[in-house]
């Protein structure tokens, strides 16, 4: 193991940077406040009815955690990291996923935030890399030609524009759900072998990680378009959904068991925990609470453990492969916050996610019992992945045990990751006082 100080990365300048940290925590605070306060509908953007986005209770939610993760895991390494110049690319094009309100306005941002398929080609050719190479290139065309062909049965259906939650249950025909069904596993990134998971890991910045279940569109469409209409939809349809989503769970996990690359193990976890987001959504309306906290949980959670793990990577080479890098000698109290976070995530007793695991495993048990069975298997598999990544990172002899230096962030750095902390116990010790304003 090797320790040294990294170059910081070319980005966005100083000032540019805290005036968008700035902007970042106005936008969280006025988007929690709304979420707060609403009891329905708070305000509307539209336009002759052609251009709607809508600020609904799970609009406010999803912006303001979005919102909050990011800033959550900018904060304590402002000093560390630089901004790249399309951060502000994601932050708006993933806002105006979660803001749409109809199909129109969906496609138009998800366009937006994902980029037109052919310019993201030839920019990928022009910077001399491809975006994903010619699997992810595929992928893309095939879900936004889905996505598009669901927006033209929506128009000759007279829906396009309507707001998801009032388009009737007739229109749910079996081509609507099958080009849904293709969008939500090619959009949301969790179903098994897709590549821009393999592509993505080898240079990340953080960042991205916060944002990837929340501005994939797979998740975000099935909630609104999809959920208020699933008591008419088939059988059958939702137990293949469901059954995908606990099976995707199961393979990245596995993936990040045998996985050398601790980076990569990370990302394995992150990923699987995403994939049984849809497992909740798919039960019924308890269940659908719990999966509804477990976005939260992810998000905040999620982006800390990224966030902890892009601070040690700048003093800390860990690109050896099948190595205990005995990281807890040099950063103790990185260390404990990264056990917690895990925790919050794992469904331990006392954390957010143990209220999560509790709604989402009775209400699938009550629904699919073979299917809740299923969930419960790949929730014990990411708890064993999360040990070994823990294990892996600080857990061993270091490898230079004379030269022992405590190279932890300082207090007021790991503020925000506390405060996150304790939002996530808070939840876990008394879940009836964030339960009850989680309303659909």
């Amino acid at each position: 193991m090797t320790i040294s100080k990294s170059v910081t990365v070319v980005g966005v300048n100083k000032s540019w940077k805290y005036s968008i940290l700035g902007i970042l925590a106005l936008m969280s605070l006025i988007f929690t406040s709304f979420f707060l306060l609403n009891n329905g509908q708070t305000s509307v953007i539209t336009s002759n009815s052609f251009l709607e986005i809508s600020f609904d209770k799970f609009s406010l939610f999803l912006a303001s955690i979005f919102c909050v993760s990011l800033l959550v895991g900018l904060v304590p390494v402002r000093k560390e990291h630089e901004l790249s110049t399309s951060f502000l690319y994601y932050v708006l094009g993933a806002l105006g996923i979660i803001l749409s309100n109809n199909l129109l306005t969906f496609f138009i941002f998800w366009t937006f935030h994902r980029s037109i398929p052919s310019l993201r080609f030839v920019r990928g050719i022009k910077n001399e890399h491809t975006s994903g190479g010619g699997t992810f290139l595929i992928q893309h065309f095939f879900t936004f030609g889905c996505l598009l062909a669901l927006l033209i049965l929506a128009t000759k259906s007279g829906v396009a524009t309507m707001s998801f939650s009032q388009i009737p249950a007739p229109f749910f025909t079996w081509p609507v759900l099958i080009l849904s069904f293709i969008i939500i596993y090619e959009s949301h990134g969790i179903f098994p072998f897709h590549s821009w998971i393999h592509d993505m890991i080898g240079n990340l910045e953080w960042y991205k990680i916060s944002s990837i279940f929340l501005s994939r569109a797979g998740v975000l469409l099935f909630v609104k378009f999809l959920l208020p209409t699933i008591n008419q939809d088939p059988d059958i349809f939702r137990i293949v959904l469901l059954s995908l989503s606990i099976f995707s769970s199961i393979y990245w996990t596995i993936r990040g068991i045998f996985e050398t690359n601790v980076t990569k193990t990370t990302t394995y976890f992150y990923v699987a925990q995403s994939s049984l987001i849809l497992t909740g959504l798919q039960a019924d309306p308890v269940a659908a609470r719990g999966a509804y906290l477990h976005m939260m949980v992810i998000s905040l959670s999620g982006t800390s453990l990224w966030s902890l793990i892009s601070y040690v990577q700048r003093y800390t080479s860990v690109k050896r492969l099948n190595q205990f890098y005995g990281l807890a000698q040099h950063y103790p109290k990185l260390a404990v916050l990264f056990c917690l976070f895990g925790f919050t995530m794992i469904g331990t007793p006392l954390g957010a996610a143990f209220v999560v695991e509790d709604l989402v495993i009775t209400g699938l048990l009550e629904q699919h019992p073979f299917l809740g069975l299923g969930h419960i298997l790949a929730t014990c598999l990411n708890g064993i992945l999360f040990f070994l990544v823990f294990s892996k990172l600080f857990l061993g002899r270091t490898s230079y045990p004379q030269k022992i230096k405590n190279m932890d962030m300082s207090l007021s750095q790991m503020i925000p990751y506390v405060l996150v902390l304790l939002l996530m116990f808070s939840i876990g010790i008394f879940p009836s006082l964030f339960l009850e304003n989680l309303k659909w």
